[in-house]
C-alpha cells in the first residue's frame, strides 16, 4: 500500500498551487522520536509490568534464592499495598483508567519508606507499618550490611543488568530503519532519538550494523552532549538516554563511563550504589548531576526548537509526569504530538475486542468509534497529570493540552517502522504532508 505514496509532497505557493519540494532528509530533521518500553517489547527485555510478575514469582517460590526471608515477606507486603492503591485507583477515575502496578512503582514506594524519616519527623513516622519496622530488624541480623530497603534496591539493580534487559531475539524488525538509513546515506540528516529505556536494544542493533549511535561518550568517558570528534565515528543515530543505561557506572570521583570501556584500575573505583548508573522508579526524576541534567536540558531545548514540529512518542505510556510536562508545554503553535502505541486510552475508545480502529488509507491513523473523539485522549493525559500518585506535586503539572496537537497511531512498533520506513519512507513523508498542508492552508494569503 506505501508504494503509491511520493518520497516528497508539495508545499502550497501564495497563488494556491504546491511547488516546493520538501526532502526525506528535511522531514526527518524535523521530526524528534521519543522511545518508552513499549519499544523494546517482544525482544526479551521485560516491560515494568512483566519484572513486577517476574518479582511475585519469586517471592513465591520457596527454592527461589534471589531474596532472603524478611526481603520476601517485606515485597508481600508492599505488592499487596500496591494491589490494593491500584484498585482505589482505578475506582476513582473518572475516565476509565485502568490502573496495574509496577517495578517502577515498587522502587518508588521503597525508596518513599526508605527515607521516610527525612520527609516527615518521628512521632508521625514512629509507628507507621509496625511489620516493617519488624522485618528491617530480622533481615540486620542475617545481613548487617545494607539496611532492609537499601538491599532490595541494590538486588533490583542486579536483575535489570542480568536478567531482565536480556536480550533474545534478532532485532531485525529495526531493518527498515536501517535500510532508509543506508538508502539516504549521502543527505544530511540525523535522527535524533530520545529514549526513557536503560536497556541496550537501540545499541546492540546498530553497532552490529556499524551504525553505531552517538549517546555523548567518547573513548567511554561521558563529554557532553554536542559531538566534536573530527574524525567522527558515529552514525546516523544521536541516542539521548533519559534515565541512564544499563552499560553505564559512576565512580567515587564522580566521572561517568561505559562500563566496558575501563580499564582495572577505574574499576576499582566504581561506586557500587551507581552500578549501573540509572534512574529507577517514578517520582522525580530530574537531576543537577551529570549526565541527566544536560540530557533533560537539551531535550527540552529540541523540543522548543522552530526546527522540531513532529514528535513521534512510541511505545510511552505517559505515566511520568515530568516528561509529560515537558512534551505539553512544547505542542504548541501547530506542533504535533504522535502517540504510536497499539494500546492507550481509555477503555470506551476500543471495540469490544480491545483492538482500536485504524484506517490504512488515511496513514493508520485511529477512526474513533462513535460517541468518542481525540478529546478522550486529552481527558485520559489529563487525568493522569492530575494523579497524586505519580507526581509529588501534581498541582503544578500541565493538564493542558489541544485535542487537536495529537494524533494517534494505534501500531505495534514493529509495525510502524516497517510500514513509514519501508519503501523509502513513502508512507512517512504522505503522513507529515497531511499536516504540512493544514498549516499551509491555515496562513493568510
Amino acid at each position: 500500500m506505501a508504494e503509491k505514496y511520493p518520497i516528497t509532497w508539495l508545499h502550497k505557493s501564495h497563488h494556491g498551487s504546491y511547488n516546493d519540494m520538501l526532502s526525506l532528509a528535511e522531514i526527518i530533521n524535523k521530526s524528534l522520536f521519543l522511545f518508552g518500553a513499549g519499544f523494546s517489547f517482544d525482544t526479551g527485555c521485560k516491560t515494568s509490568v512483566e519484572m513486577f510478575d517476574d518479582l511475585r514469582k519469586r517471592i513465591s517460590n520457596e527454592q527461589d534464592e534471589t531474596f532472603n526471608k524478611a526481603q520476601k515477606e517485606a515485597l508481600k507486603f508492599l505488592i499487596a499495598c500496591l494491589q490494593y492503591h491500584s484498585e482505589w485507583r482505578t475506582l476513582e477515575s473518572s475516565n476509565g483508567i485502568t490502573f496495574k502496578p509496577n517495578i517502577e512503582e515498587l522502587a518508588l514506594l521503597i525508596r518513599r519508606i526508605k527515607n521516610r524519616e527525612n520527609f516527615l519527623p518521628y512521632p508521625i513516622t514512629g509507628n507507621w507499618a509496625d511489620k516493617l519496622v519488624t522485618l528491617e530488624s530480622q533481615h540486620f541480623t542475617v545481613s548487617p550490611g545494607d539496611g532492609l530497603f537499601e538491599s532490595l534496591e541494590k538486588i533490583f539493580k542486579y536483575l535489570l543488568k542480568n536478567e531482565w534487559f536480556k536480550i533474545n531475539c534478532d532485532l531485525s524488525f529495526m531493518n527498515p530503519l536501517l535500510e532508509l538509513i543506508k538508502t539516504n546515506s549521502q543527505e544530511e540528516y540525523k535522527f535524533d532519538i530520545f529514549s526513557l529505556n536503560n536497556d541496550l536494544v537501540i545499541e546492540e542493533y546498530f553497532s552490529s550494523h556499524h551504525e553505531i549511535p552517538w549517546r555523548g561518550f567518547v573513548d567511554g568517558k561521558w563529554q557532553g552532549i554536542v559531538n566534536d570528534d573530527v574524525n567522527d565515528p558515529f552514525g546516523r543515530i544521536n541516542l539521548f538516554k533519559l534515565h541512564g543505561s544499563i552499560d553505564w557506572v559512576r565512580l567515587e570521583d564522580m566521572d561517568v563511563w561505559e562500563e566496558l570501556k575501563l580499564d582495572e584500575k577505574k574499576r576499582e573505583n566504581i561506586d557500587e550504589k551507581h552500578n549501573p548508573y540509572l534512574i529507577f522508579g517514578q517520582g522525580t526524576k530530574t537531576f543537577s548531576v551529570e549526565p541527566f541534567f544536560s540530557l533533560i536540558n537539551y531535550f527540552n531545548n529540541q523540543l522548543n526548537s522552530g526546527s522540531k514540529e513532529y514528535f513521534f512518542i512510541i511505545g510511552y505510556s505517559f505515566f511520568d509526569p515530568y516528561i509529560n510536562n515537558l512534551l505539553f508545554n512544547a505542542v504548541k503553535n501547530l506542533k504535533k504530538l504522535i502517540i504510536v502505541n497499539p494500546y492507550f486510552g481509555p477503555e470506551k475508545i476500543y471495540d469490544n475486542n480491545k483492538e482500536i480502529p485504524y484506517d490504512p488509507d488515511d496513514c493508520y491513523r485511529i477512526k474513533y468509534p462513535n460517541g468518542t473523539n481525540q478529546s478522550d485522549l486529552t481527558d485520559y493525559l489529563r487525568e493522569i497529570q492530575k494523579n497524586s500518585f505519580y507526581s509529588e506535586l501534581p498541582e503544578f503539572n500541565y493538564v493542558t493540552v489541544s485535542a487537536e496537537n495529537i494524533e494517534f497511531i494505534p501500531l505495534k512498533t514493529e509495525q510502524f517502522l516497517k510500514y513509514f520506513f519501508d519503501n523509502n519512507g513513502q508512507l512517512l513523508c504522505k503522513f507529515i504532508e497531511i499536516f504540512e498542508k493544514q498549516k499551509e492552508e491555515s496562513k493568510p494569503f
